[in-house]
């Protein structure tokens, strides 16, 4: 199983931390849309952001992308159907996502619904399913 951090952001959301099991030191987070809060985690925890994935292009999870990909260099994955806020690799159902070095792989699989190009990654026993489900009920649809 995964270790993964919650990170409070807003008033309402929750980003998340992983720790890559393969590299101690290095992590990934998913849907950051608040770069400050990730900063804060990534030291608090004595990490170093290696990837960035990102399930829809709404600001509540994609406002921190740039500013992290750019200060860390880390690699950005995002939906081949949204707009994203930089360079990314594009990903859709039935992709992989395959972090090797990080002893980490997620299968991509596409939720349209919250938004058209919406995704979740899921791997290691975990969903990141965006805000395509939540602990009662599902997403806002669009």
């Amino acid at each position: 199983m995964l270790e993964v951090s919650p990170v409070r952001a807003f008033s309402d959301n929750y980003l998340w931390l992983i720790r890559a099991p393969a590299a101690g030191g290095a992590a990934v987070v998913v849907d950051p849309g608040d770069d400050r809060a990730i900063e804060a985690a990534l030291e608090q925890q004595g990490l170093a952001l290696r990837a960035i994935l990102v399930t829809h292009h709404h600001a509540d999870h994609v406002g921190g992308v740039a500013a992290l990909a750019e200060r860390h260099g880390a690699a950005v994955f995002g939906p081949a159907r949204e707009r994203m806020p930089c360079a990314a690799r594009p990903l859709d159902d039935g992709d992989t996502v395959s972090l090797a070095d990080l002893g980490l792989d997620f299968r991509v699989m596409a939720v349209p619904g919250h938004t058209l190009g919406h995704i979740a990654f899921h791997g290691h026993g975990c969903l990141f399913c965006g805000d395509t489900l939540f602990s009662a009920g599902c997403g806002r649809l669009f």
